[in-house]
C-alpha cells in the first residue's frame, strides 16, 4: 500500500511539474510569434481557447457520455459558467499575451503569480479578519519583488513602460479571478468538465471580437508549428496534467510545483530570444515567487 501511494505521488508530481513546463514554454513561443510572425494576442487567445476546449470535451464525452453536459442543466450553473469563462479564463489567458508582448514572458509570468498575493488580500478584506503576520510578509516580498522586477533595480525608474506594467498588474488580477469565481462549479462538477466548457465559451467569446479567420496573419511552417504546442500541448495537454495531478497530490504541492512555470519561460527566453534578466531582476522574480511557498507553508485559518 505505501508504495501504492508512493507512486500515486510521484505520478502526481511529474504531472504537476510536466504541466508547469508545458505552461512556460508557451510564452516564449507566444513572444516570438508576437515579435516575429505579428500575431494578435486575441487571435491566438480564441484559437487555443476554442481548439483546447473542443478536444477536452471532445474526450470527455467520449467517456463520460451525456454527463458532460449536467453543467447547463440548472441557471446558476449556467450563468457562473459563462461568467467565469468569459471574466476568469478568457481574461487571464488574453491578458497573459498582452503582458507578454508588451513586456516578455518572464516578466508577465512571474507578474501572474502575484494573483496569489492578490487572493490573500481579498479574503482579508471579505471576511473582515486581521492579517496574520505571514500574510504582511507576503505582500511585503511581493510588493519589494514586483518593484524591483519593473525597475531592474534602479528604484526611482521604470525599466519597462507603464503599459507593460498596467497588463502586468490586471494579469495579477486576472489569476486570482480565474481561481476565485469557480470554486461554487467545482463543489458540484469535475475540474476537467468546468475547465473544458469554459475553454470553448471563452474561446467563443474572444472570437467573437477577433475572429481567427479575418486577418490571417502570414505564418511559416515553424510558426504553426508554434501555434500547435501552444494549442495542444502548452494549453490542452498543460491544463489536462495539472487538473490530474490534484487527484493524486494536495493543492498545496501542485501549486509549488506551479514555479516550473516561470523557470522555464525564463530560461528558453534568454538561451533563445535574447532576453536578458540582471540581478535585480532574479532577486526580484525570486521574491514573489517565494509568496507561493510562505503561503502554501503557513498553517491555514481556522474555521
Amino acid at each position: 500500500m505505501v508504495k501504492t501511494e508512493r507512486e500515486k505521488q510521484t505520478l502526481g508530481v511529474f504531472l504537476a511539474s510536466f504541466g508547469a513546463l508545458l505552461w512556460g514554454v508557451s510564452g516564449p513561443i507566444s513572444q516570438a510569434l508576437f515579435a516575429q510572425a505579428h500575431v494578435s494576442p486575441e487571435w491566438l487567445t480564441g484559437l487555443k481557447m476554442t481548439v483546447s476546449g473542443l478536444l477536452i470535451l471532445t474526450g470527455l464525452i467520449m467517456h463520460r457520455g451525456r454527463k458532460v453536459f449536467d453543467v447547463w442543466r440548472t441557471k446558476q450553473d449556467a450563468i457562473g459558467l459563462v461568467v467565469f469563462a468569459i471574466i476568469g479564463m478568457a481574461a487571464v489567458q488574453d491578458i497573459y499575451f498582452l503582458a507578454v508582448r508588451a513586456s516578455s514572458a518572464p516578466t508577465a509570468t512571474i507578474m501572474q503569480t502575484l494573483g496569489t498575493v492578490m487572493i490573500v488580500l481579498w479574503g482579508i478584506f471579505a471576511h473582515h479578519e486581521w492579517p496574520r503576520r505571514v500574510d504582511v510578509l507576503a505582500v511585503i516580498l511581493a510588493l519589494l519583488g514586483t518593484w524591483l522586477l519593473v525597475t531592474k533595480g534602479d528604484l526611482l525608474h521604470l525599466a519597462i513602460t507603464p503599459t507593460a506594467l498596467m497588463w502586468g498588474v490586471l494579469l495579477g488580477l486576472a489569476g486570482a479571478l480565474n481561481t476565485l469565481l469557480p470554486a461554487n462549479l467545482l463543489q458540484r462538477h469535475d475540474a476537467l468538465t468546468v475547465v473544458g466548457w469554459s475553454m470553448l465559451v471563452g474561446g467563443i467569446a474572444v472570437g467573437a471580437t477577433r475572429p481567427v479567420w479575418v486577418n490571417v496573419p502570414h505564418l511559416t511552417g515553424l510558426d504553426i508549428a508554434g501555434i500547435a504546442f501552444i494549442v495542444l500541448f502548452g494549453t490542452g495537454l498543460a491544463y489536462v496534467c495539472f487538473i490530474s495531478s490534484l487527484a493524486l497530490i494536495t493543492p498545496t504541492l501542485a501549486g509549488l510545483l506551479d514555479a516550473f512555470e516561470p523557470l522555464s519561460a525564463t530560461i528558453l527566453a534568454v538561451l533563445f530570444l535574447n532576453v536578458s534578466i540582471n540581478g535585480w531582476e532574479l532577486l526580484g522574480g525570486c521574491l514573489i515567487l517565494s509568496t507561493i511557498f510562505i503561503l502554501s507553508w503557513a498553517k491555514p485559518v481556522a474555521k
